[in-house]
Parts: structure tokens; C-alpha cells; sequence
């Protein structure tokens, strides 16, 4: 995961909330009444999910995978909070994530007390990079430290719940890191730096928020 910049809200997003976040709210108010209640048909927001996408070149905002096709990596509008607990959120911009279809339905409509990590955190200490660091021998997303209890807490449960370090994700995330560090490695330390702006930077490919902490990493230790 990495901070994504979601960018200003587009067109018809405000028409769409005037019209159908009523239905929403008023459709959870029956439920916690114990009333039977169909939930409201429209989905809106999949209108807008060409232009979250754009944000990120087609990578998933939680995990780091290029969204493609009709499979578990099939590209989808995740509502950050859930619209079941936060049904007035249900057309805000800014509770809409780009999320494969794996992501999306591993969180569902999970939301833990300390919430999630925010791949589009205004607060610049709020945001991913704050949270996370990279095993580069094991291919598991990890916790930084120094984190406080509640910090900690709350990054536990995005990895846990999204279900960051599943086999197959950690299985293509550490092939990924080793052909980018294998490649990095090899050229000249002058050339380095420009290659890491074109993968981590420019190009913002599969894992480019683990291959940020990587580097990071290498750096640290004088390798780059």
C-alpha cells in the first residue's frame, strides 16, 4: 500500500449524492429498527471508477496488483467505510478506494474500531508509509516501529482483514522485488537513482509502495 493523491472530485458526484444518499441512509435506519429492507438498487459510483483508476495507472490502492479483467483482480469501488455502517458516505468522493476484487471482498463491510490505514490520507503522517515497511526476505508487509499502541493496532488490521501477506500476494510480490533489486544492483551507482524515479516515481507499477521501502532500506544500509 501507498498514499494515493484521489485527486478533485469529478463531475455529477454531488447529483449523484443529492439523489440517492437518502435511500442509503434511510435503508440502514430500517435495519437497525429490526424492519425488513431491500437494499437500494442503484451503484453509481462504478461510473467513476475509470477515473480512480486513472490515479494509479490500474493498481489496486491496497494491495499493489494491476487490476485486470473479470477474476479476483477485476477492478471495483471499494467504499473505504463501509456505506453499511456509513451509509451517508455512500456517494462522497472521498471515501471511494480503486481496489481489486480480492481486496474488496476480503475488507467488505469490516470496520474495526481503530478504522483502516488510509491509502488517501490527507495527514501526511496518516498515510501508508507511516505504517508499513517491507521484509525483503520474507515478502511480508510489516509494521514500522516506533508505532503507538493505537497506530500499531490499526495497522494490524488492515493487513489482517485485506489480507496483505496471502500466499499468492507475497509469492508475486517478492518476484517482483527481486527482479527490480537484481536489475537495481547492477547498474552503475550513478544510474541508480534515475532508474528508481522511473519504476517507484514515473512509471508507478505493481508494488511500487514496497519498492519505495525497499530502497529506502537499501539506502540506509549504503547500498545505493
Amino acid at each position: 500500500m501507498r498514499w494515493i493523491d484521489r485527486g478533485p472530485e469529478p463531475d455529477g458526484v454531488a447529483d449523484y449524492a443529492r439523489q440517492y444518499t437518502q435511500g442509503w441512509i434511510d435503508h440502514r435506519n430500517r435495519l437497525s429498527q429490526r424492519q425488513f429492507s431491500r437494499p437500494p438498487v442503484d451503484r453509481f459510483w462504478g461510473e467513476f471508477r475509470p477515473v480512480l483508476g486513472s490515479r494509479s495507472n490500474g493498481i489496486c490502492w491496497y494491495c499493489g496488483r494491476q487490476c485486470e479483467g473479470e477474476g479476483y483482480l477485476a477492478p471495483m469501488v471499494d467504499h473505504f467505510r463501509p456505506r453499511s455502517r456509513f451509509p451517508e458516505l455512500a456517494y462522497e468522493w472521498s471515501n471511494w478506494v480503486f481496489s481489486c476484487q480480492r481486496c474488496n471482498t476480503a475488507k467488505w463491510d469490516k470496520w474495526p474500531e481503530t478504522g483502516y490505514v488510509d491509502p488517501c490520507a490527507a495527514d501526511p503522517s496518516e498515510r501508508p508509509e507511516q505504517y508499513f515497511d517491507y521484509d525483503v526476505v520474507t515478502g511480508e508487509i510489516i509494521l514500522r516501529k516506533g508505532l503507538s499502541e493505537t497506530a500499531r493496532r490499526k495497522a494490524v488490521n488492515t493487513i489482517d482483514d485485506l489480507d496483505l501477506n496471502r500466499y499468492d500476494l507475497v509469492s508475486s510480490r517478492s518476484a517482483h522485488m527481486r527482479g527490480f533489486i537484481t536489475g537495481l544492483l547492477k547498474l552503475p551507482a550513478a544510474d541508480r537513482e534515475a532508474f528508481i524515479a522511473v519504476v517507484v516515481e514515473e512509471y508507478r507499477g505493481e508494488y511500487a509502495g514496497v519498492i519505495g521501502m525497499a530502497v529506502e532500506q537499501l539506502r540506509r544500509v549504503g547500498r545505493i
